[in-house]
């Protein structure tokens, strides 16, 4: 679950409430699940990319910061809070 009434569809990289359907694509679906094994912890990028991009980030890309920023916006259209914190310094946190 990931909020009040959502639920994880792995199979079509969907999450719904409802008849609310959010079509997530496969990074950014494997993102939210990451974030969601470590809820309300603060997790780094370095760790992100290692679990969602199986690499080791060497060189400077935003590649992460386009999908959080993609994930953010499709979460945020849904709901009235904001589900993901950027921790400045240290990471992300999924709030739930």
């Amino acid at each position: 679950m990931l909020l009040e009434g959502w639920e994880i569809n792995g199979a079509s990289l969907e999450i719904k409430r409802g008849k609310e359907v959010i079509k997530l694509r496969r990074k950014e679906f494997e993102l939210l699940q990451f974030l969601l094994n470590h809820r309300n912890k603060v997790v780094n990028k370095h760790a992100i990319l290692e679990y969602v991009w199986n690499y080791d980030m060497q060189a400077q890309s935003n590649t992460l910061e386009v999908h959080m920023a993609n994930l953010r916006q499709k979460l945020h259209q849904k709901t009235s809070r904001k589900i993901i914190q950027t921790v400045h310094g240290a990471g992300y946190r999924l709030l739930v």
